[in-house]
């Protein structure tokens, strides 16, 4: 069964971060259904992504492991999320 995961990633701001990770996706057919990417730290040049996916629990645990493994991430987490909460930006 597929649940919604909510993935948390730090990273180098640094070009092709996004595709590296979005490849990863496509690779394993894995839709995004919600991507926000934030610069966090100029100075550090850290970026913070949000993601959520629908994904069965035990392709999670190997996906966040290799998400964690890309040189340029820092930390990446997940969280399972209540199918009718939704990822909302605020302004």
């Amino acid at each position: 069964m597929h649940m919604r995961y909510t993935l948390i990633i730090k990273s180098e701001n640094v070009p092709g971060t996004l595709y590296r990770i979005a490849g990863l996706l496509l690779r394993k057919k894995i839709n995004i259904e919600n991507l926000y990417v934030k610069r966090v730290d100029q100075k550090r040049h850290t970026s913070h992504f949000i993601i959520e996916i629908f994904l069965s629990p035990h392709l999670m645990a190997k996906l966040i492991k290799q998400i964690d493994r890309a040189v340029e991430v820092t930390h990446a987490e997940y969280h399972r999320t209540s199918s009718q909460k939704r990822f909302v930006r605020s302004v």
